[in-house]
This record gives C-alpha cells, structure tokens and sequence, in this order.
C-alpha cells in the first residue's frame, strides 16, 4: 500500500543516527549544499505537542533469580506524554511469562503503540534506551532471532496506522518514569547491592522471598509486595479504609504513601478516592460538630436572660441539624 510505503521512507528518514549524518555531510563537498539538505531530513521531537501527539517512553524490566531463589519476573512500562493540561497516558503490566529484557523492551513499545492508536493518536515520538531494538526498527538490522523479527513485524504494523512514528536512542536515565512503572508491576521495590542476593520470609504468606520484593512498614514489619498488593487490595474493595499493617496485634495504618511503592496505578487511584472521600466527610462532621456547641452556648446565655419564647425556637434549629447531618 502507499501508505505503508510513504512511513517506511519516514522510518528511514527520522531515524538517522549521529554517525550516519557525519558520514553524509562527509559526502557533500560544499556545505551550502548540506545546509540545504539538512533542514527537511532531520525530524525532531517536539516540545509543543497537540492533541493527536505523544510523546512514549517505554521500558521492559525482567529479573530472574539464582540457585535456589527460582523466581523469573518480567513486566512493561510505558509513559506517554501528550499536550498541557492533558493527562499522560500510561501503561503498567505485569507480563504473565518470563522473557529476556531486550524482549520486554519490544513488547513494551508494542503495547504502547497499541494504547495510543486507541487513544486516537496520530503522531508517536517515542525514546528507548535499546540499542538492539532501535538498531533493528531502524535500520532494519536482521537477526537470527525469529521472535525478534516476528516483534518487529507487529510494531510496524501498529506504527502504519499513525501519521508519524520516530524512533530515538536516549539513555536509560531518561526513562525512569517507565522503569518505575515495570518495577511495580513486577514486585520489586528496592534494588541491593550488586551481586547481592538474599532471601526473606514473608509472614502472610511464609515463603522465602527475594529481598529485593520485601517492603518494610513504618512499624517494622515486613511483607513481600505481592502479599501486600493482595492485602490492600481486599480492604479496598470491602471499604475497609484506613487500613492497618496485616500483622496480627498490629496497630499501626499503612498510609497511602506507603502504598505507592507496590500498588499498580489502578489499584492506587482506587485507595486514593476512598480517603480523599474519608477526609470531606471528616471535614463535614467537623463543621457541623462547631456548629452545634455554638448553638448549645448561645441556647444556654438564653435561657439565663429568661427569654423561653427564644429556646423552642433555637432547640426546633438544633433537632433539624442533628437530623440533616445524622443522613448525611
């Protein structure tokens, strides 16, 4: 199709490396000539997107244990950022097999493509830290890997129904809004030192866990992220708000805080609107609270002036008070 072969030459176009336009400025004698060339060829990011314009970031995070430990963890994070004033779009999955990290890294970017056709985005800028895969969407690098290819095959057919899909090479430090994403969908909340692994038991659900998934509260106690996901998520959903550490005998309430550092971000907003809600009603009964000892006082100089006609009026006030905030 023509339009299939229009974003082939704009892949090939936007997606010059460093080292490429070093070598073709090489090839033009006269730097008029490259001045001239220069402006249409380069394709930019832009600062000022509209509303059918993201910018994507995206990472793949997978993390499997040694010796006995056994456990193998991948997931996705895909951060897209669009006009002001518009919310991000964000994408945050736990994948249900084990792959390599450059494999997430390709799933993650077709996931993301996938959430913005759907978004009716028409205009992709997207960064990753991937050689491997900016090498192969780009310059059609061919592997010997058939999975690698076939993942390649799917991000262009998705890239096709955009307007404009660029591709560029960004280090990894820029795309730790995504990494934080991949990280909590997997479990994982701290990282230990390098080359340091240990095990911790969790009390809920009394295995052996890889430090690197135990959360500590502020109570000291420790649970494994996916425990704790589990735990929280229950009290939710029964509107058991707020809710105490899962140890038994316990008294302390995990703030939401807290709670940011293993949740998804679906399960965060659903504790979120349930204690902004706790805090407007507690904002409420306040409220009334002062109001009924301010009547009770002015009840009380009234009844030491003798004035009875005025305290069937203010007790008549007082009683629908009570009654207007007992429903509420």
């Amino acid at each position: 199709m023509e339009s299939q072969a229009s974003f082939g030459d704009e892949v090939s176009v936007n997606l010059l490396r460093e080292e490429d336009e070093e070598e073709f400025r090489s090839c033009c004698e006269d730097d008029e000539v490259w001045k001239e060339t220069e402006e249409p060829v380069k394709v930019d990011p832009k600062d000022d997107l509209d509303e059918f314009s993201v910018k994507m970031f995206f990472k793949g995070m997978s993390i499997a244990g040694h010796g006995d430990s056994g456990f193998r963890l991948s997931g996705i994070g895909v951060v897209m950022e669009r006009s002001t004033n518009v919310p991000a779009i964000q994408v945050q999955k736990r994948l249900d097999f084990y792959v390599e990290e450059p494999v997430a890294d390709y799933l993650a970017l077709m996931d993301g493509l996938m959430e913005a056709v759907q978004n009716k985005v028409r205009r992709v800028y997207a960064f990753t830290d991937s050689e491997l895969l900016y090498d192969q969407v780009s310059h059609e690098q061919k592997l010997e890997i058939p999975l690698l290819v076939a993942l390649r095959q799917r991000i262009l057919e998705h890239a096709s129904h955009l307007d404009a899909f660029v591709l560029k090479l960004v280090p990894t430090v820029d795309l730790e809004r995504p990494s934080k994403l991949a990280q909590v969908a997997i479990g994982v909340v701290s990282f230990p030192a390098k080359g340091v692994e240990s095990l911790e038991n969790c009390s809920i659900c009394c295995d052996d866990k890889p430090s690197l998934m135990m959360i500590t509260m502020k109570c000291s106690h420790k649970f494994c992220s996916h425990c704790m996901r589990t735990y929280v998520d229950g009290k939710v959903q029964s509107s058991q708000v707020p809710i105490r550490c899962p140890q038994p005998r316990c008294k302390y309430y995990i703030s939401t805080a807290e709670c940011k550092s293993f949740l998804p971000l679906t399960s965060y907003e659903s504790l979120e609107k349930p204690s902004q809600k706790q805090i407007f009603f507690t904002q409420i009964e306040f409220t009334a609270h002062i109001q009924i000892v301010l009547s009770c006082l002015i009840l009380l100089n009234v009844c030491q002036l003798g004035q009875v006609h005025q305290v069937s009026q203010i007790t008549a006030a007082l009683t629908v008070q009570f009654v207007r905030d007992s429903s509420v």
